[in-house]
């Protein structure tokens, strides 16, 4: 009897773990997430605070005297975003600029598309035997129907919702507030913080679980996060270098599906190679395999290295927890799903 007693205790226990993980989720992370941030953000400050602080320290009467941490890691922030918000303003400028081309450029690039569709559906006219013009007037149709869907889908939403865009400005305003001044006072208050912590009966389990929180976020989190970078840079290189004018949007759009684990860059460059194949520009097709082959080589090996067997998940049961997080939380699930199943996972290993 001991063993089943063993297992339901388990069973308990994880079913425990699983319920408390998406109540923190769903109620708690809303409330407190600008405060991890702060003090996530305050962690990689303090290195170069002390060091600043260390070379601007005077001594006088035989005592040292050093800037307050708040104050040099303040500032320190301000000048990050600063930094941020220039690369940030000269990355959307460029984006506008080619959203811009690419509007102006539509007509032709309809025209085209109508004329290699329009062959593909003759040469297939011919292959089944069908009369002329039946199954390009079908796929005209069909075309004409998705636009006239997708604008009454999209024009109540954008002519509708600009009262709920000033309001969600404002909130990421806020929180922007909140996030500055809470990575200042966690630097000057960082060893009150820590006292308070070794001090409290439950610091055990503080530091159990900050020992989680800091596998799943350095595995999970900072993994994902450098391969969206990288991934999106090799797209718009290799975009760049075939000698796309929208290089910069389209890979940036490309690359945010990499994040996606059931979509991908294939899902576009696959088709798009094709598409160059048969209209005989295979130079162009070859480079487009190119672009996915670096992603994929990429995903594959730094996946590896850095997330390791620890805290790693296969690719079938990412995809059930980004299933299972959008069900429950929306689109932010893409991110909550696995990072609650490793926090789930982690917890009922230890």
């Amino acid at each position: 009897m001991g063993m089943p007693n063993k297992k339901l205790k388990k069973l308990i226990f994880t079913a425990g773990i699983t319920f408390g993980v998406y109540a923190v989720f769903r109620y708690l992370l809303p409330l407190v997430i600008p405060f991890f941030i702060a003090l996530g953000l305050a962690a990689l400050l303090k290195p170069w605070v002390d060091r600043i602080r260390k070379k601007l320290s005077i001594s006088l009467m035989g005592r040292k005297f050093q800037l307050p941490a708040g104050l040099v890691g303040g500032v320190l922030l301000l000048a990050f975003g600063c930094l941020l918000g220039i690369g940030l303003y000269l990355g959307i400028s460029k984006l506008l600029k080619e959203a811009r081309l690419l509007l102006e450029d539509l007509p032709r690039l309809i025209r085209e598309a109508d004329g290699i569709l329009t062959g593909w559906c003759r040469r297939a006219e011919e292959v089944l035997r069908l009369p002329e013009g039946q199954m390009t007037e079908l796929l005209r149709d069909g075309f004409r129907n998705l636009g006239s869907y997708t604008a009454s889908w999209i024009m109540p939403f954008l002519m509708g919702s600009s009262r709920e865009w000033l309001q969600a400005a404002a909130k990421f305003f806020v929180f922007l507030v909140v996030v500055y001044f809470g990575t200042v006072l966690a630097l000057q208050e960082g060893d009150q913080i820590r006292a308070y912590f070794r001090k409290s009966v439950f610091c055990r389990e503080y530091q159990e679980m900050g020992r989680i929180l800091k596998v799943v976020g350095a595995a999970y989190g900072k993994t994902q996060i450098i391969l969206l970078a990288a991934t999106t840079a090799i797209c718009m290189a290799g975009l760049f270098f075939l000698g796309n004018p929208y290089y910069g949007l389209l890979g940036l759009l490309i690359g945010l599906l990499d994040a996606l684990p059931f979509i991908g860059t294939g899902t576009v460059l696959f088709p798009w190679a094709l598409i160059c194949f048969f209209n005989g520009q295979a130079g162009k097709g070859l480079g487009l395999l190119a672009i996915y082959l670096a992603s994929y080589l990429l995903r594959q090996v730094t996946e590896a290295k850095m997330m390791g067997k620890q805290a790693g998940l296969s690719p079938f049961l990412t995809l059930a927890a980004v299933y299972v997080g959008l069900q429950l939380f929306g689109i932010l699930g893409v991110v909550l799903g696995p990072l609650g199943f490793l926090i789930i996972r982690e917890s009922v290993e230890t």
